[in-house]
């Protein structure tokens, strides 16, 4: 049995993402930090990884872009709760950047584990 759930870490992701896509095109009502806390199943795998592994470059920078997708989340959502339809196309292009690294550095690192 492998000691960290990626594929698990990974659908969590996934998931997260279509509900925040949702939000951005619909305008429907989320809030994007409780969904990657971390209580959630991903947030708990980064937080597994992050306690036994501290000094793996990977690692360290999986815990680095997940903090910076909850910022990045938060900054929309609240450019969206106070109204501000100019939200830059970039804080957008950045989300998703930041989800596909995030997802690389899954595969990079279930190659390293299991």
């Amino acid at each position: 049995m492998a000691e960290y759930d990626f594929q698990s870490a990974n659908k969590t992701l996934i998931t997260w993402k279509k509900s925040f896509d949702d939000f951005l095109k619909n305008n429907i009502a989320l809030n994007p930090r409780d969904m990657v806390v971390s209580e959630t199943g991903f947030g708990k795998e980064v937080e597994k990884l992050l306690s036994k592994h501290s000094t793996n470059a990977t690692v360290k920078n999986l815990d680095f872009q997940y903090k910076k997708i909850i910022h990045i989340a938060s900054n929309i959502q609240h450019l969206r709760l106070v109204n501000d339809d100019t939200l830059p196309d970039w804080l957008e292009d950045e989300l998703g950047t930041v989800f596909q690294k995030i997802n690389d550095l899954l595969a990079t690192l279930e190659k390293e584990f299991n």
